[in-house]
């Protein structure tokens, strides 16, 4: 039955994309109202992508990942493949279909796997490291997996950068576990399997030298999976949840997570990885009825009736002294709000969601007869 759930969701997946723990810490950045403050490493803003999807203002949201926890820092974009998660697989299961990529380029469907697209990034991050020196390094969904091999790289390599000397920030990482819970793929794939529709192998966990920085936004299918996969409430929850807050989690900011929501280990080596475990307005579940233009009072009745059955998915709810908040409706991001700057500057259009849509929906019209 795991293995049958877990092969539906990888399709579902298809068509959207170890520690000493220690004691709780204060938000470098600020929480619940209070300004932003530097963290991270000064420097360079070594910033990575999620998969190219169509439609999508796909340097407009690396440039603006992160940027308000990581103020300062000089932005430079790492160019990848970022190959969608259907890579070049459904060229091999349908041959011929790959030729819908000529009339549609960045559909993806005959373009690089994952598994490719985070070879060749590991190897520019490496490049772009070495001649921009020290600061920070930024990766989205899929731009997270290539960060971790380069830490992963760089944890026996003699020449490494000192460890003050650089930090990682991952948003939406799909790989790595983190002090409230983990993701699908390694939940359900494990250490040294091969993902099929991502031509990707699931890593070894290396201890880095580095500090780390987690940003998950609370129910995310991709990076924040329910333990317990029978709840089948919980599961339809955190599918919606890839929707809502997986890429939009980067633009994210400090005011937006309680205190409790925020964790801090210490690996062997010494570096530290804080999680910041961040909740959206609603459960992703009950958004889409917001945007239907649903008042709030019946949205927070709806949170109310199922929250406690999403919430029984994930084992850390079972001691309310030290669950995490994950609904918030007053200091919770809303998913639209937060990627409407982007997709506004890329596009035009308004903030709404459907706005948004169309105007990305005219890019890719109008791009495609351009071409």
């Amino acid at each position: 039955m795991k293995k049958l759930l877990a092969a539906v969701t990888t399709a579902m997946t298809l068509c959207a994309t170890a520690g000493v723990a220690t004691a709780d810490q204060p938000s470098p950045g600020g929480s619940q109202g209070d300004g932003p403050s530097p963290i991270g490493t000064p420097g360079k803003g070594y910033a990575l992508g999620g998969a190219h999807v169509l439609g999508i203002p796909y340097d407009e949201y690396i440039r603006r990942t992160g940027a308000e926890w990581f103020p300062g820092l000089d932005r430079q974009i790492v160019d990848y493949p970022a190959g969608q998660v259907q890579g070049h697989v459904l060229e091999r299961m349908f041959p011929g279909i790959g030729r819908l990529d000529d009339d549609f380029p960045g559909l993806g469907i005959d373009g690089p796997s994952v598994g490719e697209s985070v070879d060749v990034g590991e190897g520019n991050v490496m490049r772009a490291i070495q001649q921009g020196g020290q600061g920070t390094v930024l990766g989205l969904s899929e731009g997270a997996m290539v960060l971790n091999a380069v830490q992963a790289r760089l944890a026996n390599d003699p020449s490494a950068p000192p460890p003050d000397k650089l930090s990682f920030a991952t948003f939406g990482d799909p790989i790595a576990p983190h002090a409230f819970g983990e993701g699908f793929l390694t939940q359900n794939f494990p250490v040294g399997s091969v993902v099929p529709a991502l031509d990707y192998r699931i890593p070894e966990p290396v201890d880095s030298q580095y500090d780390s920085y987690r940003f998950v936004s609370a129910y995310d299918s991709i990076a924040d999976w329910p333990d317990r996969q029978d709840n089948i409430m919980a599961v339809l929850n955190a599918v919606v949840g890839l929707a809502t807050g997986h890429t939009a989690v980067a633009f994210t900011n400090p005011s937006m997570v309680p205190p409790q929501n925020i964790r801090t280990t210490v690996n062997s080596r010494g570096a530290k990885t804080t999680t910041y475990l961040i909740p959206e307005q609603h459960l992703p579940l009950v958004l889409p009825f917001k945007y239907l233009g649903v008042d709030e009072g019946t949205l927070n009745q709806l949170d109310g009736v199922l929250k406690p059955m999403v919430d029984s998915g994930y084992s850390r709810n079972d001691d309310p002294l030290t669950a995490p908040i994950e609904v918030d409706p007053v200091h919770g991001f809303d998913p639209a709000a937060v990627t409407a700057p982007a997709t506004q500057a890329a596009f035009g259009g308004g903030a709404d969601p459907v706005s948004q849509l169309m105007a990305g929906l005219q890019y890719v019209l109008g791009h495609n007869n351009k071409g």
